[in-house]
């Protein structure tokens, strides 16, 4: 008796889905004798619905799975099959105009699409580039961004070389000076013998968030870890 039911079990895991057949009128199922007209759905079922393809999903099962696509974090099952797959990355980071994507890793870019959106009511200010540079270097703990102009020249009052100094002025100009985790060495092209992958980069990121029509000064310094 258990040989039998084991038979039975064997012969329905061996069943394929007969969806497109299933779903002809009966006539049509009961002249099927010879079972041409079932292997014959059963290309279209294999392209179509993929059911009784084993090395490639069928057209339903691709448009099921398109939501995915403009995911770029997994949901909260954490499976990687719910998120975009690397290649769309550039794609989907077009959406949401972050055009220097090619500078990160897909992990970074991934945490970069995912957060950037919420910026962009911000876009043009302080606020925003703090954010931003925040948000795509992990190895920055803090970014502090001088615009404020100087006090000028101020007759009677002012001290040259002590509270002002004699020169042109910066007008539309800031200073960016970021901190690094403890241990990082601060990079510069300017420094001989330093990789200047990070200066490029921020560089890069200052120059997608600033407004235009401004010019700045980046500095580097090492600090301790948050």
């Amino acid at each position: 008796m258990g040989e039998q039911q084991n038979e039975k079990q064997e012969e329905r895991q061996d069943e394929k889905p007969r969806r497109l057949l299933d779903s002809l009128p009966a006539v049509y199922r009961a002249a099927d004798q010879s079972g041409e007209l079932e292997r014959l759905l059963g290309v279209f079922e294999a392209i179509l619905l993929g059911q009784n393809a084993r090395d490639r999903p069928g057209i339903e099962e691709e448009i099921d799975g398109l939501a995915r696509h403009f995911a770029p974090l997994p949901n909260e099952s954490g499976a990687p099959y719910t998120m975009c797959p690397d290649r769309f990355l550039p794609w989907l980071a077009g959406w949401v105009a972050f055009t220097p994507h090619a500078l990160f890793a897909p992990a970074q870019l991934r945490r970069i699409i995912a957060g950037i959106v919420p910026l962009y009511g911000r876009r043009g200010t302080r606020d925003y580039l703090e954010r931003l540079l925040r948000l795509c270097f992990d190895e920055i703990v803090s970014v502090d961004i001088v615009d404020a102009a100087g006090p000028g020249l101020r007759l009677g009052r002012a001290r040259v070389g002590q509270d002002s100094v004699l020169a042109r002025d910066s007008p539309f100009w800031f200073r960016v000076v970021l901190e690094l985790r403890d241990g990082m060495q601060p990079m510069s092209p300017r420094r001989p013998g330093c990789d200047p992958a990070l200066d490029e980069r921020v560089r890069a990121m200052i120059d997608f968030a600033k407004p235009a029509h401004t010019a700045y000064e980046l500095t580097f310094r090492t600090g301790a870890a948050p």
